[in-house]
């Protein structure tokens, strides 16, 4: 026999409702906040005065009143805004990557408090990235004077590059976390853990960070590495509302009879568009004679060219480096093209390219001219870059340990080891 939906399973639904609609839209009213989620006044006045009563929520002031067409104000009494207490608990976040781990605590609106970070190369073992996660924590809650009873809990996403290092295996056809969820628990101080997809969470951070923003529509996530990984994040943003497309992605041809590379079809994504694949592109034309702004700025090390670099150069008169530039940026432009066409995205959010704002700048202009001005206005940088990785892990314990759950923590350990790579 089927039973019906428990109260507390309501009230965890209605609470997880009011909570996620002020964060997405930010500071809101009661009334407004009634008409957005179609529950009526009487009922979300009880939920938000409990939260309040718990510290979860806050009463911010009057909301400025709008003018009429008939520039007359309206009358009554003015609207009053609540907010999520940014400092109703705090939330710690790390993400292991190949090049370096990155360990940060945050407010609950994501307002960076501490950070500290880790070199990572191949002889970098599980047991010191472990370690570094732990003493980093230990360091930062003992600085904020904080017990675990203040901390939501620690969020690690984990790069798909470092997933066999980290011991995360499949089980059953999806990731399964549990031996590193367990190694960090361990730790007697170490709040509640939380593991996932280091890819989709970066995605899912710049979406939270996008606050007053409403999110409408598919966003895809490109992070540039040694392999190219592509999350796309729906509305929802809850874990099961992501896709993510790493090698997949790679495979597919972008350039007809390109550039090999073995195990890849030619003209792939990975062949055309990786760092080692660029950084070959123009090693063909690399030279003291041929390319002398970049071999400068490089100090003759081809291993150090970035995207970045080569705009410099080509701007700068390196004949030779704008022709391999142009090349790229093509190669580019037929990627972002299919992946707005193909998701229907409202933003393709671009990670871990290392450019500035003029670079960023140059790669827009190339979008344009190559695949018109529609695709080249969708194109954004990621507001998580390098040191600020640690957001992603700060947003899965958000989701898991707060908005989904309606503002009652879940004080088991956990991990989502339904996060498919």
């Amino acid at each position: 026999m089927l039973s019906g939906i428990s109260k507390l399973d309501l009230k965890r639904i209605n609470r997880m409702q009011v909570l996620r609609t002020i964060w997405e839209m930010g500071p809101i009213s009661r009334v407004d906040l009634s008409q957005q989620l179609q529950i009526t006044r009487a009922s979300i006045t009880q939920i938000t005065n409990t939260l309040i009563a718990e510290g979860i929520l806050l009463e911010i002031g009057e909301a400025p009143y709008q003018v009429k067409p008939d520039n007359k104000l309206p009358k009554g009494r003015k609207k009053i805004l609540i907010d999520i207490n940014a400092n109703y608990k705090f939330v710690l976040g790390a993400v292991i990557s190949e090049h370096e781990i990155t360990v940060g605590l945050c407010t609950m609106h994501m307002e960076i408090l501490d950070k500290s970070s880790m070199p990572c190369n191949d002889h970098t073992s599980r047991k010191e990235i472990i370690q570094f996660i732990i003493s980093a924590t230990e360091r930062m809650m003992s600085n904020s004077c904080l017990k675990k009873e203040n901390v939501l809990g620690i969020g690690i996403g984990v790069m798909p590059i470092m997933i066999s290092r980290m011991r995360v295996f499949y089980k059953n056809g999806v990731l399964d976390f549990s031996e590193l969820t367990k190694a960090l628990s361990d730790y007697p101080q170490m709040p509640s853990v939380f593991c996932g997809n280091a890819v989709w969470l970066q995605a899912l951070a710049n979406a939270d960070l996008q606050r007053n923003d409403m999110f409408q529509s598919n966003q895809v996530y490109v992070h540039m590495g040694s392999h190219i990984h592509i999350a796309v994040l729906r509305p929802e943003k809850s874990e099961q509302d992501y896709l993510t497309y790493s090698y997949l992605t790679e495979r597919c041809i972008i350039r007809p009879n390109g550039r090999q590379q073995d195990g890849y079809p030619a003209g792939s994504v990975r062949a055309q568009l990786s760092v080692q694949a660029m950084q070959a592109r123009i090693a063909e034309v690399y030279s003291k004679e041929r390319t002398p702004v970049l071999y400068a700025a490089t100090d003759g090390y081809i291993q150090h060219v970035t995207l970045e670099q080569m705009y410099q150069a080509s701007a700068s008169g390196d004949v030779r480096c704008e022709e391999v530039v142009r090349e790229i940026m093509q190669d580019w432009s037929v990627l972002l093209h299919n992946l707005v066409c193909c998701f229907q995205a409202q933003n393709v959010i671009l990670h871990h390219f290392g450019l500035t704002d003029k670079g960023f700048a140059y790669f827009k202009r190339y979008i344009r001219k190559f695949a018109g001005d529609d695709v080249a206005e969708k194109i954004v940088c990621s507001n998580v870059e390098d040191k600020t990785d640690f957001l992603a892990g700060c947003s899965l314990v958000l989701m898991k340990n707060f908005y989904m759950t309606g503002g009652i923590p879940n004080k088991k350990t956990s991990d989502l080891s339904n996060l498919k790579k």
